[in-house]
């Protein structure tokens, strides 16, 4: 027992009660510590456990050094009386003193020892560890490309039926993240092409082909699918599925195919990517089948009214037949959607059809990833960016790049977060058009004209016959270095009749408009079978064109000197514009090309207030993208009636930011003339050339 008593007087008197509680309450404080350096400077979740670690591992070395500490003279001789009187300070009672010094700081030393280590460890891992991480190869995920079934029915009405087997296995595997599934954009080009397989892989830069057919008859239907390597050549499997013609059938070989792909090539599928595909869209087969013809004319190529018409009217019988059918809710709300962005109808009656459907589609299947993309959309058309992008988030669901969001970020100013997002979604659709005449207007807009050239044509390789980006290529060198020689080329070899949206009657007066050729513009507009030319570019809702052909006629009367006929046509655009825009108060374009009629006119107020209008309507702070062409237009407004400095300031502001137009393509435009010798102007020329 003298012994225990012993040990328990020496842990008093060499003060280890005292170490012990400094030590945990300072271990604690340094753990809070390295958790928020550790938050702070991006580093792994396993470092505040590396210094709890060490914190553990100095506890027993600061006990130890503190209980066989021997102070100045050693252990108390054996019989050595204890001190009697506390008169004067005994030798004990100095030892003491140092004693605790000592531990005190021996239990500093080691918080400094452990935040030492800890620190020379997040060091190098920021220096060596992180390069290193940042450096080694992701895991590729198995890349797939579907290519387009066969209808082996041969009867015309079955193609809609096949292909939508085909979509619905597309939408099925890219619910599955270990897999890598390319665009259906991309794949039906592919369709009845003599391309062999390996050609295929390598253009689409998809490892895994799965080709296959359909064949309806009468109440039984036969799919057959086979999934090969098109590296090696060899098949990784051949599969039948023959079963009566049951929504219920149907719907389940669609699952079997998704999942039988996901393990033939060893994708790990995750609870929530398993329920999804599991998951039943509707139970009845007439809704089902409405969806289908809808999903079909929807995602015909190009932006015609006629297709979004009859796919809108599919949709809207399959809610009706089905009103829980979530999947086909959100398909018609991005129909919708892009119906009120691509100019189809612009009305707030569109938007509203838009949210309601989107937000139906939710109530319905929460975590259906085609209904957030739909929000989104939504969102996107009342320039609610934050909330589009959020929604953006839950639909792609970690696997960013998407039309959608390069959109949202051209129009935030992102332009290179932008650009990063097309590329991702052209990865997965190498061969979508879409995606590289997006990437192409993206160029034009950061002034990158040669990059801008090469994706257009990548785009005219893939469709040739696509009027619109023929004509986009050939206005790059007039955007970048004010040559119109290649649009004019362009222009002069589409036949009669082809004019979409009134584009080509534009470009045809714009090129003689802005070469002085005053009569042959008048020419172009005499033969066009537009009264109103209104478009969209790929900017989107605010971008391109709104204005009675009466505007042009006026403009061009202008420059040549015949003021009763130009006078004439303005009024009469006047009006039109004033009539239009009482329907559509807030469409910039409508105020854009009032400002100009007014110009014509000489009404220099009303021409500044309306282009100013435009300008408050879409500014460059809500839409980087196409706010700018707004501030051009002012600063045309401004030239047009000599007043220089105003041009100027709003001239500088807008080659100060992207967008298309350099100033040699300014020095085109005859509204300039007025300000063009000013040395003023002369010097921002010299600026920006």
């Amino acid at each position: 027992m003298s012994r225990l008593k012993d040990l328990i007087h020496e842990i008093h008197r060499r003060s280890l009660w005292q170490v012990l509680g400094i030590y945990v309450v300072g271990g604690w404080i340094a753990f809070q510590v390295a958790q928020t350096l550790t938050e702070g400077l991006g580093l792994p979740a396993w470092f505040p456990g590396l210094a709890l670690g060490l914190l553990i591992v100095l506890l027993p070395v600061v006990l130890a050094t503190a209980f066989v500490r021997e102070g100045v003279g050693g252990p108390r001789p054996a019989g050595e009386p204890l001190p009697e009187t506390a008169a004067e300070p005994s030798v004990d009672e100095a030892r003491g003193a140092r004693q605790r010094a000592l531990t005190w700081r021996n239990a500093g030393f080691a918080f400094v020892i452990a935040l030492g280590v800890w620190g020379v460890v997040a060091t190098g891992w920021m220096l060596f560890g992180r390069r290193a991480d940042e450096s080694a190869p992701a895991v590729e995920r198995p890349s797939v490309a579907v290519l387009p079934l066969v209808n082996r029915s041969g009867l015309e009405e079955d193609v809609y039926f096949t292909d939508g087997i085909h979509d619905e296995i597309l939408t099925q595997l890219s619910k599955i993240s270990g897999l890598s599934v390319r665009g259906r954009t991309s794949v039906m080009e592919y369709r009845d092409s003599p391309k062999n397989l390996r050609q295929i892989g390598e253009e689409l830069n998809a490892r895994y082909l799965m080709e296959g057919g359909v064949q309806r008859a009468g109440e039984t239907v036969r799919i057959n699918v086979q999934l090969i390597d098109s590296q090696a050549d060899e098949h990784v499997f051949v599969d039948t599925y023959d079963r009566e013609l049951t929504l219920e059938n149907l719907l389940a070989v669609q699952r079997e195919v998704a999942l039988r792909i996901a393990d033939a090539l060893e994708a790990t599928l995750t609870a929530e990517e398993r329920e999804q595909i599991e998951k039943v869209p509707t139970e009845n087969p007439e809704a089902y089948d409405y969806y289908l013809r809808g999903l079909e004319y929807f995602g015909r190529p190009g932006i015609r009214p006629e297709n979004y018409r009859n796919g809108q009217r599919m949709l809207e019988r399959a809610v009706e037949l089905d009103p829980s059918f979530a999947l086909a809710h959100a398909t018609l709300s991005s129909l919708h959607a892009a119906a009120h962005e691509w100019g189809i109808d612009r009305s707030e009656e569109r938007l509203r059809q838009a949210r309601a459907a989107a937000e139906r589609a939710l109530e319905i299947d929460p975590d259906l990833s085609s209904a957030h993309y739909a929000l989104g959309q939504c969102y996107f058309a009342v320039r609610d960016y934050e909330l589009a992008l959020e929604e953006v988030e839950i639909a792609e669901r970690g696997r960013p790049g998407s039309w959608l969001r390069a959109m949202i970020l051209k129009r935030q100013g992102k332009w290179e977060e932008a650009l990063a997002s097309l590329e991702q979604a052209l990865a997965l659709s190498p061969r979508e058009p879409f995606l590289l005449e997006n990437l192409g207007y993206t160029y034009l807009s950061l002034r990158r004209y040669e990059e801008a050239e090469s994706y257009f044509d990548r785009a005219l390789a893939l469709r040739p016959d696509a009027v619109e980006t023929a004509l986009a290529k050939a206005a790059v060198p007039v955007f970048g270095r004010g040559d119109t020689g290649p649009l004019r080329t362009v222009l002069e070899g589409i036949p009669p009749g082809v004019d979409p949206w009134g584009i080509v009657t534009y470009l045809r007066w714009y090129v003689e408009y802005v070469d002085r050729e005053y009569t042959a513009a008048l020419e172009v507009l005499s033969r066009s079978g537009f009264d109103y030319i209104e478009f969209e570019m790929s900017g989107g809702s605010g971008s391109g064109g709104s204005a009675p052909r009466t505007l042009f006629v006026a403009m061009c009367y202008a420059r040549m000197g015949e003021a009763q006929l130009a006078r004439a046509a303005a009024d009469s655009a006047r009006r039109d514009l004033e009539t239009r825009l009482r329907e559509r108060p807030e469409d910039p374009r409508l105020h854009q090309s009032l400002s100009r009629a007014h110009a014509v006119l000489g009404h220099r107020d009303e021409a500044v207030r309306a282009a100013q209008r435009a300008v408050e309507l879409l500014p460059m702070s809500e839409d980087a993208e196409n706010g700018p062409h707004y501030v051009l237009n002012l600063a045309n407004t401004y030239a047009r009636f000599g007043e220089v400095n105003a041009a100027v300031e709003q001239i500088d502001r807008y080659l100060s930011v992207p967008a298309y137009i350099s100033i040699e393509t300014i020095l085109l435009n005859p509204a300039i003339d007025p300000i063009r010798d000013h040395p003023r102007f002369q010097a921002l020329v010299e600026k920006y050339e």
